[in-house]
């Protein structure tokens, strides 16, 4: 009975031992946030990280649970490290200094990628965008539709989707600027321009006479007129092209990574 009594106990020490919550240190405690985590960067590759805690499993090996949010569902995911690498994170995270609101609050300037989704939909829609997605992959095109965090873009051959999560950086225009002065001009030069290409088309046609060989100048008429009702359906697009361009536009970073890559030497 002792004997059993003692392997019991033997059991259950070894179960307490592996699941022993250590601390990494004092400035993080048993539970490492996110915010700690990308203040210390103890796990930074870890993308979508929520919080992680440390188990000793032996006295030469450690468990690592992290939870994650990956495409808006958390997960649950398991490292294993070694002594060296546990020394190694504890004296990285003691070598740096208190992390205060103050430091808080400086950390976060400039971090858009924390607010990707509400930028992305506060975009104004339709406009030319320039992306970068999946590491290094660059799209042009107009921006068209957001939906369920899937970006619609127009391009000149197809309609690409990109997910925001995929998204590391955006370039566009938080808001059109206002260049009314310039639509009567510009409602000008497309009529004329549909009006030239009439006048081309006619000089390329054969005459054609009515039934008294008189020839038929209410067609050109009518061709001249065809040409600048299209360059005026036209017009507005025109406008809202050369409005685009002309409205300054800006680069955001949209993923940690990125901004990792840009701003941490």
């Amino acid at each position: 009975m002792i004997k059993n009594a003692s392997i019991g106990l033997f059991l259950l020490g070894s179960i307490v031992a592996q699941t022993e919550v250590m601390i990494l240190s004092q400035k993080v405690g048993t539970e490492i946030d996110e915010h700690e985590n990308r203040f210390y960067r103890i796990f930074p590759k870890e993308k979508g990280f929520i919080n992680a805690q440390i188990l000793r499993i032996n006295e030469k090996n450690y468990r690592v649970i992290i939870v994650k949010e990956i495409r808006g569902y958390e997960t649950q995911v398991k490292r294993f490290i070694s002594q060296n690498k546990f020394d190694e994170l504890q004296m990285h995270v003691e070598s740096q200094p208190e992390f205060t609101e103050e430091e808080k609050i400086a950390m976060y300037e400039g971090m858009d990628f924390l607010r990707a989704e509400k930028i992305v939909n506060e975009i104004p829609k339709p406009q030319y965008v320039i992306l970068k997605h999946s590491g290094q992959k660059k799209l042009k095109g107009s921006l068209f539709l957001v939906e369920e965090n899937v970006l619609h873009i127009q391009t000149p051959t197809t309609i690409e989707k990109v997910h925001l999560s995929d998204l590391d950086q955006l370039s566009y225009r938080p808001e059109i600027g206002e260049f009314e002065h310039l639509r009567p001009y510009l409602y000008g030069i497309t009529g004329l321009t549909g009006f030239a290409l009439a006048q081309i088309y006619n000089s390329q046609r054969s005459t054609i006479y009515n039934e008294y060989g008189i020839p038929r100048n209410d067609l050109n008429r009518y061709t001249q007129l065809y040409g600048i009702v299209i360059g005026l359906i036209f017009s507005s697009e025109l406008f809202d092209a050369v409005s685009t361009l002309l409205t300054p536009s800006e680069t955001i970073i949209l993923s940690e990574a990125e901004y990792e890559k840009k701003n941490i030497k």
